[in-house]
């Protein structure tokens, strides 16, 4: 499966009212035109759209490498699925992430009556580990600076400093993946020095962050370092922030693999990268390492942006058993 068009044109059998028209083999092949019907109620964003055909087409050359049509799986054989996506070693988020887009496609199917039973709807993944056990692989101070000194290693100017802006937005200033890749110039605002940030969800409401001076001292020098040679491919009228250096989007906004990989990379170079644990770790670094500077838990929900303040908590509580060993107090004296 390969570079499906993301948007719905009217010359396609999506639009047509007599669903009877629809094969399962036109489905399959084209079922980018029917899913947007029945996620993100109705109206999902383009980069949704993209994260949902992604996690599907994976999914779909696994049953055509297993010669069976995806509409014929059943429950057990979705099980095998999973077990499948367990011995590659994904995470049960992960997991879950894939089969809540492999739950989408079948509930298309079904809509369209190609199917009968989505053979996915109870299939969960594991059940993940305590949170807070993500929070014990943080980055220290220590940890970042040698993460600094294998990116200034970068004899590109724009790389060096557009990676090295990655890392601070989100393990200074505690941003999420998905943030960084929305970033567009046109949300900076230079005089308050501060940048609007457009959140997680399906509109990415803004809300204002206020990065330190050496955030915005990394940011100025990333835009001076942008090539003037190049034409920025801008997403209508905004410009994004974080470039993609790849030849297959260059200077085009990066993806959140993009991201990831960039990250992943300099961590293995640093022999810092933890199995399994994806560059969220910088956001939880971010707010393990302010709690143990300031004390201050209402101030790590502010710089986090955290509704519920029972998530920052965990920050705090994490901190305090990193600290404290309640338990050599019950050590037997001689």
């Amino acid at each position: 499966m390969s570079n499906r068009n993301l948007t719905t044109t009217t010359n396609t059998l999506a639009q047509t009212l007599d669903v009877h028209q629809i094969t399962p083999e036109y489905f399959i092949l084209h079922y980018a035109e029917f899913i947007p019907r029945v996620i993100a109620k109705g109206n999902p964003s383009e980069d949704t759209m993209r994260h949902y055909i992604n996690q599907i087409d994976f999914f779909i050359r696994w049953c055509l490498s297993h010669e069976r049509s995806p509409l014929a799986m059943n429950e057990y054989q979705m099980l095998m699925y999973r077990e499948f996506l367990l011995n590659r070693q994904y995470k049960p988020d992960s997991i879950q992430i894939m089969l809540t887009s492999v739950r989408a496609f079948y509930a298309a199917a079904k809509r369209l009556e190609l199917i009968q039973v989505n053979p996915a709807a109870k299939v969960e993944a594991p059940t993940a580990g305590s949170r807070d056990d993500s929070l014990l692989h943080i980055y220290t101070p220590q940890q970042m600076n040698e993460i600094v000194r294998v990116i200034d290693e970068d004899k590109v100017p724009f790389t060096r400093y557009r990676n090295k802006l990655i890392l601070y937005l989100m393990g200074v200033e505690g941003l999420r993946n998905i943030e960084v890749h929305r970033a567009c110039v046109e949300d900076i605002n230079w005089e308050a020095k501060a940048i609007m940030i457009r959140g997680k969800g399906h509109k990415g409401r803004l809300e204002p962050i206020y990065p330190c001076d050496e955030t915005f001292a990394v940011l100025e020098e990333y835009l001076k370092a942008i090539p003037t040679d190049r034409t920025i491919k801008k997403d209508g009228v905004l410009t994004p922030l974080i470039l993609s250096s790849s030849n297959r989007n260059l200077m085009g906004r990066i993806s959140r693999n993009g991201i990831r990989s960039i990250m992943n990379k300099t961590l293995d170079v640093c022999g810092l990268k933890n199995p399994g644990c994806s560059c969220h770790i910088f956001r939880h670094s971010c707010g393990t390492n302010l709690y143990q500077e300031t004390k201050d838990l209402r101030l790590v929900q502010e710089v986090l942006r955290h509704r519920d303040p029972k998530i920052t908590a965990r920050y705090a509580h994490v901190a305090d058993r990193l600290t404290k060993r309640y338990t050599s107090r019950l050590v037997p004296h001689d």
